[in-house]
């Protein structure tokens, strides 16, 4: 195994980190910053002469809150009836760029966000509306970061998460198992 070890968090300032846990049905996004940076430690093996191998990388967690973003209330959609009697798709179409095994994809932890910050605040937002306190949650496809609110690791039962990269889900501060 490339990264026999685990990954663990060192926290970078966390002074200017306001914690929303005792405000609990006030504006909680007023105190949260837009952001909080860590560094992400990896133990990945040993060199020659038996020295751990170590990388530090710096990242940039979105909270989800105190950002320009506002979101109109949900609104009823009108989804498609009528589909074409040919399916205006080949199977060429359906044809992955990279055919090669997943595993030599998600070996690395990439450490990078898959949607962008409006999509996060969204959903931080939807979660916070949506997700009583005291839940238990699964967060399926996790990585390095959840878009829970981030007074929800305090505020919930328990947050579970499963996904491709065992370090990115260690380096997830938002995970309780």
């Amino acid at each position: 195994v490339f990264f026999s070890d685990i990954a663990r968090i060192v926290s970078g300032d966390q002074s200017s980190v306001a914690c929303a846990e005792d405000s609990v049905g006030k504006d909680l996004t007023r105190n949260t910053p837009r952001y909080v940076e860590s560094e992400v430690q990896m133990k990945y093996g040993n060199d020659a002469k038996g020295n751990p191998r170590t990388r530090g990388v710096l990242v940039r967690r979105f909270t989800g809150d105190s950002t320009p973003y506002s979101f109109p209330p949900p609104r009823p959609i009108s989804l498609v009836k009528e589909w074409p009697e040919t399916p205006p798709f080949s199977k060429k179409d359906f044809f992955r760029a990279d055919e090669g095994d997943d595993e030599n994809f998600y070996n690395l932890p990439r450490l990078v966000y898959h949607i962008d910050e409006p999509a996060v605040a969204s959903l931080t937002q939807y979660y916070r509306a949506n997700v009583s306190p005291g839940s238990n949650i699964l967060d399926i496809c996790s990585s390095w970061v959840s878009h829970y609110p981030v007074e929800f690791p305090k505020m919930m039962k328990r947050i579970s998460g499963t996904g491709m990269n065992a370090l990115e889900l260690l380096a997830n501060d938002q995970l309780t198992d």
